[in-house]
């Protein structure tokens, strides 16, 4: 099993921390209180999904290309993103990221998923309530934000001194990630306190992390978002997986 180059990094069963209190100055109404919450081992990988992955996916099952990708070349990695291969996948909906999970999971028979919000906030920021991934002062040589000056999304492989507690990268900007979770305002506040997760119908699904276009407020991990573009997927709306255990 090769997981379509995806490497894994183990989150043990355990609690951790889920939200914010007045200690975060930039803590919203919806992201509190700071809570103990606990949730089971799971696996997440390393990096975003990648251009190079998302056309492996879109060449072995016939997938409709975004049109962002320019149209297909004779089945080829588009030209004009030849540079970007490690680059993370843009104008990823909800169901292409949905989509990409199954073909994985069929093709490597496990169970591959998107992560919860609990799940993704857990393998962002550890269990110290950490504002962002590397500490509680913001750093924007650690991340890919509007900070950072690029004002373009970078490799995966680039930034490693921005990794969270567990070694998972580029989980503060660079491309918002989808989640499982419906989104509601008061979703945080209501959860259950054991591996949560938002189960009642919405028209917006949950996205995590910010993009290279966010500032440092909208980077933090525990900054909820949503986007109502689950059949289109935004510029800077990319993915991450998980691999369920047990």
């Amino acid at each position: 099993m090769d997981f379509n180059g995806h490497e894994w990094i183990e989150i043990v069963a355990g609690f951790s921390c889920l939200g914010s209190d007045d200690s975060d100055p930039f803590a919203s109404d919806n992201e509190k209180p700071l809570r103990e919450i606990y949730i089971e081992t799971f696996l997440i990988s390393r990096h975003p999904t990648t251009n190079a992955q998302i056309f492996r996916f879109y060449s072995e099952t016939g997938y409709p290309l975004h049109e962002s990708w320019g149209g297909p070349e004779s089945g080829r990695y588009p030209s004009h993103l030849s540079d970007r291969e490690a680059f993370p996948a843009t104008y990823v909906s909800f169901d292409l990221a949905t989509a990409y999970c199954r073909w994985l999971s069929e093709r490597e028979g496990k169970r591959i998923a998107l992560p919860t919000e609990a799940e993704w906030e857990k393998a962002a920021r550890g269990a110290d309530a950490r504002i962002w991934p590397w500490g509680n002062v913001f750093d924007a040589s650690r991340c890919c934000s509007s900070e950072s000056g690029k004002n373009d999304f970078c490799s995966v492989h680039d930034l490693p001194d921005g990794a969270s507690p567990f070694g998972v990268l580029h989980m503060s900007g660079g491309v918002w990630e989808w989640c499982s979770d419906f989104h509601h305002t008061d979703s945080h506040a209501t959860a259950d306190s054991y591996s949560p997760m938002n189960h009642t119908p919405a028209r917006q699904r949950v996205v995590k992390g910010g993009s290279a276009f966010c500032t440092k407020e909208i980077v933090r991990p525990a900054c909820r978002d949503w986007t109502n573009s689950v059949n289109q997927g935004g510029s800077d709306d990319g993915m991450r997986i998980i691999l369920k255990v047990g």
